[in-house]
């Protein structure tokens, strides 16, 4: 029996901020799901599921967030640097490092994102 890759779930500490982020960031279209007691936030691309999960009510283990895990790494393509670097200042995101190819982001959850050009 073969596995197939399906997705990523990413537990937050408030997931419709998160969600906001990666819609105004990262462009993700990301949709709600669920019902009125328990909501989160999804996209597909190519077959992989990118969700959004409250860290509380994923799952025990989940809560409460590690802010300062570093073994999570989100790398999104994107056509232009310095069109990028101008809709982050607007949008007042953290910025952490700029080197020729790659911009690193703060999510609200205080997770790492790339944003490069490779």
């Amino acid at each position: 029996m073969e596995s197939t890759f399906r997705g990523v779930f990413l537990t937050c500490t408030d997931a419709e901020a998160t969600a906001a982020f990666y819609r105004e960031i990262a462009g993700l279209p990301l949709t709600t799901e669920g019902d009125e007691e328990y909501t989160y936030f999804t996209a597909e691309a190519g077959g992989v599921q990118v969700a959004l999960h409250s860290a509380e009510a994923f799952a025990d283990y989940a809560f409460p967030p590690v802010v300062g895990s570093n073994l999570t790494h989100l790398y999104f393509r994107i056509p232009d640097q310095a069109e990028f670097l101008e809709r982050i200042r607007h949008a007042g995101t953290p910025l952490v490092a700029v080197d020729d190819v790659v911009v690193t982001v703060e999510d609200p959850d205080g997770r790492k994102v790339m944003f490069g050009t490779a």
